[in-house]
Parts: C-alpha cells; structure tokens; sequence
C-alpha cells in the first residue's frame, strides 16, 4: 500500500509528519528550558565553567564546557545538536528554491549530523564545519555513560562498553553514508536523500540502533535490580525513577526505530525520510529526560508528606533525648584511673555493642528493629568524664608506661 502512493501524496505524508515533529520538539524546548537556565546559572554562581577557545575554520569558535558536570554538557549536546539536525534536515525539505545543482552540495548535510563524523567525501567545501558531534553518538553516549555509573566505574566494564560504543557507531557511519544519493524534487524543488535497500542501506542504521539500546538498557536494569534498597526510602524511589526511565527510553527509541526501518525498506524512495525528524525528536527528548530526572528534581522522587513527617519526628525525638540526658562527671585521681577512662572511649564494653550515647534515630534502622528497640528506648543515658590533667613532674612519671619507666618503679620499691 506504502508502494502505492502517489509523488503528492508521499510528499503530504512526509510534512505532515516533519511538522508534527518540529511542534513537539518546539513545546519540549520550552519546557525544559528552565531546567537549563537554572544549570547555567548554579554553573555561574558556583564558577563551574571553563572556556576554551578553540580554533576552527575559518571562525574562532567559543566552546564552553561544563567542567564538573559532564551530565550538563551530554545535556547541551544533545539539546543543540538535537536542533540542528532538525533545522538542517527540515530545511531541506520545505524550502521549494533548490536546484539539481545546490541539492548535489546539500543533502549529505542531514546525513552527517546524524551519524558520524565524516572525512573523505567529494564535497570537502561544504563538510569542513560539520561533523564535530552527531546526535545518535551522544545519545548513545548518554546510555552508556550510565551504564558505566551504575557499575561503580568498574575499569573493565568501561573497556567492553568503550569498544561496544565504538563498533555501533563504525556501523552506522557505514549504514548512513553507503551509496547515499540526492533525491531532488523538480515538483516542490525541495531536496532530500535517499539510501539503497541493500545490505548497507540506511535501515541498518536503525537496526544497529535498536541492538545497542537494548543492549546497554538490559545492562543498566542489571544492576539497578543488584542494588539493595529499603522499601520506602529515597533511594530505593531514585533507583524505581531510573529503571522505569531507562524502560520508557528504551520502548520510545525502539518504536521509533523499527518505524524509520520500515520506511526504509518498505516505501517509495522519496517517502524513505518521512520519519526521520520524528526520529531525531525523540531521539532528543528521551535522551535529555534522562539527565534531567536525575538532576532536576521530579516530583515523583521528592519525598513525600509522610516521609517528612516522620524526619521531623526523627529530628525531634533526637533534640528531646540530648536534652534529656544524664550527664555523670567523675574526678580521677590516680595516674590509673585517667587511663583507663580514655581508653575506654575507644574500647567496646560488651560484645553486643552497646554504645553509652545519645542514640542517632534512624528510620529504616527503627522499622527494621520492630519490637527489640522498643524495649530499651525509655532510658538513654549518656555519661562524661571530666579529666583534669595536672603538669607536675610527677604526673607525666606515672603516666610513663615504657619498660624503663617500670623498671625504675621497680627498683624503688625495692629500695
């Protein structure tokens, strides 16, 4: 049926669709945008940021990155990359002056914004300012970077994921650029691209895609499942947040891959790229909701009205009990005595470790406890010494304790 259709129709369906996609991915950026303007303003504030002035040509570029964060600069990358490739790819497709000749230059353009940096290409004169970051790299890099977080920076698991990073994105360089050609419209004088169904067609570009998402998402469930966290507690609500996150990034990139697949194999040439913006749109939003639910604040991870009330209580039962405690100061006398006062600050007393101070209040502690603190919390003591050292001579010789000392005590008991 897709085969079917007519050069209009194909072109209505492929606007329809870009259209839909520039307004989602307008509304997104207004959103988030507050997100942003408070990171950059903490940044200021905490005078994070470093500059780099890097020389490209022609221009002299200022880059800025965000050097203790490298969340926020994956976050700025992938918003403004995410832009780019939207602009320059629906660029092409809506502007109706193009001719057979500016669309030889152009299209590639989209291509390498999306895949890889580029070198080698017939069109050295229009590619030289392009190509630094694409979009699908830093999302992947997003997902990886993750995993590699959530494996402690484990060194090893950093080498397998560095390798597994790099191989997806040799594939889809090789699937983006293989046999890529113009496809210019003398109807709408509109220009665009067009990829071959074979082996390296642009559809494995996708298929690559979906394998490696899949990959570093069951890797990052693996072991947000290891790790061992109370019910109730605002961790085990941050892991919840992150797994069902990575589930959501996973399921919305994975749709949207098998349906630019199935353009690719499935359409008319000129249809190919109808959904590629929408995949460039949710490429963008899933990718930077990552970085902001774990930075931003959601309010399905600040804790709720009972938790707090229960701190407070927490805090407060703690001041009572300090205030309420028994202090016992004792004056030592004998060199002895002030001994073993200061070493049984650091010696247990008994083999169940009771401590002789004002206990810290723990909720999961208490609600793992149950009945067995219940039995102890009406009395909390706490008990001082007071030690007053006195500089005589003779204070500092009873206090000597090595094996001259004592043998010097010895020999004048004798005497």
């Amino acid at each position: 049926m897709l085969a079917s259709v007519s050069s209009g129709s194909s072109h209505e369906i492929s606007g329809y669709m870009r259209v839909g996609s520039l307004a989602v991915a307008f509304y997104d950026y207004l959103q988030t945008l507050p997100f942003e303007y408070r990171m950059w303003r903490r940044a200021w504030k905490g005078r994070q940021l470093t500059y780099i002035y890097s020389l490209l040509a022609p221009l002299r570029v200022l880059t800025v990155f965000y050097a203790n964060r490298l969340s926020f600069t994956l976050f700025l990358l992938i918003r403004y990359a995410s832009i780019l490739v939207l602009v320059v790819s629906n660029f092409g497709f809506f502007y109706p002056g193009f001719t057979e000749e500016s669309c030889q230059r152009y299209f590639l353009t989209p291509s390498i914004f999306k895949g890889f940096p580029i070198f080698g290409i017939d069109r050295p004169q229009l590619l030289t300012y392009y190509g630094k970051v694409n979009q699908v790299m830093i999302s992947q890099a997003i997902l990886g970077f993750r995993a590699y977080n959530l494996s402690r920076k484990s060194a090893r698991f950093a080498y397998g994921l560095f390798f597994l990073f790099i191989l997806a994105s040799t594939l889809e360089w090789l699937a983006t650029l293989h046999n890529r050609k113009e496809q210019f419209s003398e109807e709408f004088g509109n220009c665009s691209s067009s990829s071959p169904r074979s082996l390296w067609g642009g559809w494995a570009h996708y298929a690559v895609a979906i394998v490696y998402d899949f990959i570093i998402t069951v890797i990052c469930i693996f072991f947000l499942l290891k790790l061992k966290t109370s019910k109730g507690s605002v961790m085990s609500r941050v892991t919840k947040m992150m797994l069902v996150d990575g589930i959501w990034y996973f399921i919305g990139l994975a749709l949207v891959n098998f349906l630019n697949l199935g353009f690719y194999r499935a359409t008319p040439l000129e249809v190919q790229t109808a959904a590629a913006s929408l995949g460039y749109c949710v490429t963008w939003i899933m990718s930077q909701r990552l970085l902001i639910h774990l930075h931003g604040d959601p309010p399905h991870v600040m804790p709720s009205a009972e938790l707090t009330t229960a701190l407070e209580a927490s805090v407060d039962r703690r001041n009572e009990s300090i205030d309420a405690a028994v202090t016992i100061t004792q004056h030592l006398a004998s060199a002895r005595d002030v001994s073993r006062a200061l070493r049984s600050q650091f010696e247990s007393k008994s083999g169940a470790g009771f401590d002789l101070t004002v206990p810290d209040f723990d909720l999961e502690a208490l609600s793992r406890t149950g009945d067995e603190e219940d039995k102890d919390a009406e009395v909390h003591v706490r008990i001082e010494r007071t030690v007053r050292m006195e500089r005589t001579p003779r204070v500092y010789e009873l206090e000597d304790y090595s094996r001259t000392a004592r043998s010097t005590i010895t020999s004048r008991s004798k005497h």
